[in-house]
């Protein structure tokens, strides 16, 4: 059992320490490949942005499962009679601490924005004529100006009647489209996955200012899969978005879903949608190939170098244990 408990200090202690080191980084240099990132196709854009959010908790995840744990199972001697000094406690508490709160986040979210749809189901009435795209609607008799496509599994768009009244058909029919392409990009998974994230970015402005900028570029995004390149349909999603914003009063009711006005910069959507192109083109299936095959050519490098990684982990490991305070 005290071999089992200092195994886990040591991997909190590893997660820790290599999600401090990459999230420092990634908040350093991160409003940079933020704004460069903003210049591509904003599809590609969220991408970027989102692998640059989520890179600390993943990588650091990775080490412990890919590399730290084998090395121990594979050079660590049986009984080996070690003890964890002050700094490597403090970096274990670290790591447990990161951890937790990244699942206590994810809860939260998930749970506020289920609560949030049950009361709106409750309430609501199924319209399927207005339904398209696989998604159903459904009408709230609210006053609160609301077009939000909320669920993970079974996603569902909700519209209150005020922005019924509000819109024209046109208008109405551009807003469902900005939220079908939510549903298309699996927004509200990634937002998801933007919560329970197990990093540190939020310790530093430019780490907070990385998912921002992701959550700016997912609206860029939908917008121009709603606008499919037309200048004409931009303006008319344009309009509806101005007047579903002068109605809004306090946007940002999901915190796991997607609203058709979250606070994004307005006038920076609406210059967009106003553009000569808007419109959003699918990866290339030769880029989407050449990539799995990078991915696999990677990973039988890496099982290659296997062994010699795993030692020179472990080595780093021991070296640690015996020489931090």
């Amino acid at each position: 059992m005290r071999e089992l408990l200092f195994l886990l200090l040591l991997a909190l202690a590893w997660f820790g320490a290599v999600n401090l080191a990459l999230s420092a980084l990634t908040a350093a240099v991160g409003p940079l490949l933020a704004r460069a990132a903003l210049r591509l196709r904003p599809s590609r854009a969220s991408a970027a942005l989102l692998a640059l959010k989520l890179v600390p908790g993943a990588v650091a995840l990775l080490f412990i499962f890919a590399l730290f744990l084998p090395a121990q199972w594979r050079f660590e001697p049986e009984n080996a009679n070690e003890s964890a000094g002050y700094t490597l406690v403090a970096l274990g508490l670290l790591g447990a601490l990161t951890l937790a709160l990244a699942a206590r986040r994810a809860a939260r979210d998930y749970l506020a924005t289920r609560r949030l749809e049950r009361g709106w189901l409750a309430r609501a009435r199924s319209t399927p004529a207005m339904a398209a795209g696989g998604l159903p609607i459904y009408c709230l008799p609210d006053e609160i100006p609301i077009v939000s496509m909320a669920g993970l599994r079974k996603a569902r768009v909700f519209v209150s009647r005020s922005v019924v009244k509000a819109l024209t058909h046109d208008e109405l029919d551009a807003s469902l489209a900005h939220e079908r392409a939510h549903h298309q990009a699996r927004d509200n998974f990634k937002r998801l996955l933007v919560a329970c994230s197990p990093d540190l970015l939020g310790l530093w402005p430019g780490g907070r200012e990385i998912e921002r900028r992701w959550r700016e570029a997912v609206e860029f995004a939908a917008d121009a899969r709603a606008a499919s390149g037309s200048e004409g349909r931009g303006l008319v999603l344009a309009s509806a978005l101005l007047k579903v914003a002068r109605m809004t009063h306090s946007p940002g009711l999901l915190a796991a879903g997607s609203l058709f006005y979250d606070g994004a910069p307005i006038w920076e959507r609406i210059s967009r949608l106003l553009a000569p192109e808007v419109g959003e083109e699918p990866a290339p299936r030769l880029g989407r190939a050449w990539s799995v095959s990078l991915c696999g050519m990677t990973i039988v490098a890496a099982a290659v170098a296997a062994e010699g990684v795993w030692l020179g982990v472990h080595l780093a490991t021991e070296g640690l244990v015996r020489l931090l305070p």
